[in-house]
């Protein structure tokens, strides 16, 4: 059974960008990897910018996204971003702002 969750980064007018991710987003994985990995503006809108995630690794070492994955999704405040990850069926939720990384279990 997959761990899910939704992945977003904060904008400076108060809007996100959000996708989803299917595999291991428990935070003792994806909130290692994203802390290791993803820890600039420039390097978590790169990881957006790819849409849906199917793992944040791959064999090849970087992410791996879905066959058909959608772009990612702009939400225009905190309560269309819980929205969206229950939709996903999101157990987590990870939120890049001000440069740190925030996790909520949902």
């Amino acid at each position: 059974m997959s761990t899910r969750a939704t992945i977003a980064c904060a904008n400076e007018d108060g809007t996100f960008q959000a996708t989803y991710l299917h595999y291991d987003g428990y935070p003792e994985f994806a909130g290692v990897i994203l802390n290791q990995r993803f820890n600039s503006i420039e390097k978590v809108s790169a990881l957006l910018a790819g849409g849906e995630l199917r793992s944040l690794t791959s064999q090849a070492g970087g992410p791996e996204y879905l066959a058909r994955a959608r772009p990612p999704k702009h939400v225009c405040d905190t309560g269309s971003l819980l929205e969206f990850a229950r939709n996903c069926d999101a157990n987590y939720l990870y939120v890049f702002q001000n440069q740190t990384w925030h996790c909520q279990k949902l």
